[in-house]
């Protein structure tokens, strides 16, 4: 077994909840022993690129992996919780850096330890003395590099360490239902934090997704004619960003392929999902699912229609049951053929 220490710092959306979630991930590998976590501090970024406070920790973990294959893991690790390495030293959901891999060295090209801006990071340095073993290699080294930048404008305060983010929805619904008038403790209550904690977590499972990566791209005989592909009457269901209630329907998807790129027609559903499984309004999910398309497939034009049922406005407000909102988006040849986007628009009815 080697002892190894990480370095781990967010910086994007829920960012406790990002690194308690990097440890659990850590902690599931069976090579990989969890033994002690520092303390959470928040840090200020470093590098001259305008961002949010960071929230900082170190862990000391025992592994039989080899140096290679822990960063492997660490990477695996990173991708599932979206990190995006757009910009060196910017904005990420989850950074995890090998600080010492017990006291062996290495310069290779993806792979440097001790890392090589250890010593000049008082955010990382602080948390790594919270779990240093006493009388390892480096102990005095990174006191001394405590002692020199300390003061040396890099902010950095011990912060409490919240509760995991499905622990805060239970307490949230607690409270609600003390609010409202409910006893949280009788017999029918006892569990509902708890289920809605988890209904949250399956309804709006794309809210700390960055991007939609879950698709394939395929290659027909391109043609000089334009070939439509509609999918129509895709269910969804979704969440209101003003009232938080339900709002569902079905959307109708339509695009004309160019150079005969096309994408799997399961992947269509998949990406409403995709932009549906968040906090949103009818309108950005319309837009959304034709932007995404775009990109994806630089097609001649896609179009697409939603309709939808609000319970924001059958529940509440004006209480008027079944009443249907349509939002429609074009581009390419949609929005600039007339008699193309009528073809589309007739072949829903």
């Amino acid at each position: 077994m080697q002892t190894v220490y990480l370095s781990l710092g967010s910086n994007i959306g829920d960012k406790q909840a990002y690194l308690q979630e990097a440890v659990n991930l850590l902690g599931q590998n069976s090579a990989i022993l969890i033994e002690k976590k520092s303390k959470v501090y928040q840090t200020s970024p470093v590098g001259g690129v305008p961002q949010d406070d960071f929230v900082n920790i170190a862990l000391k973990l025992s592994t039989t992996l080899e140096a290679e294959s822990l960063l492997e893991v660490i990477h695996d690790i990173e991708g599932k919780l979206n990190r995006v390495r757009a910009i060196h030293w910017g904005p990420r959901t989850i950074d995890i850096d090998i600080l010492f891999y017990g006291t062996e060295k290495f310069r290779e090209e993806h792979l440097t330890v001790p890392h090589k801006e250890l010593f000049n990071r008082l955010f990382v340095l602080i948390p790594l003395m919270d779990i240093l073993e006493e009388g390892f290699e480096y102990e005095t080294q990174v006191k001394q590099a405590i002692s020199k930048l300390e003061g040396k404008g890099q902010k950095i305060i011990e912060i409490p360490e919240e509760k995991t983010a499905r622990k805060r929805i239970e307490n949230a619904v607690r409270d609600i239902l003390t609010a409202v008038g409910e006893n949280p403790e009788r017999e029918g209550l006892l569990e509902t934090p708890e289920r809605v904690a988890k209904m949250y977590e399956e309804i709006l499972s794309s809210q700390k997704l960055t991007a939609f990566e879950e698709y394939k791209l395929f290659k027909i005989e391109a043609t000089e004619q334009n070939q439509t592909i509609l999918i129509k009457d895709i269910p969804f269901y979704s969440m209101c960003e003003h009232h938080m209630l339900p709002f569902f329907g079905k959307a109708n998807v339509a695009y004309i392929p160019k150079d005969g790129n096309i994408i799997g027609l399961s992947k269509i559903p998949r990406l409403i999902n995709y932009v549906s499984r968040k906090l949103s309004v009818q309108e950005n999910i319309t837009r959304d699912i034709a932007e995404i398309l775009n990109d994806i497939l630089q097609p001649k034009g896609v179009a697409v229609v939603v309709e939808a049922r609000h319970m924001c406005i059958e529940m509440r407000g004006v209480k008027k049951g079944n009443s249907q909102t349509r939002t429609s988006f074009f581009s390419g040849e949609f929005e600039e053929n007339r008699e193309t986007r009528l073809e589309f628009l007739e072949s829903l009815t």
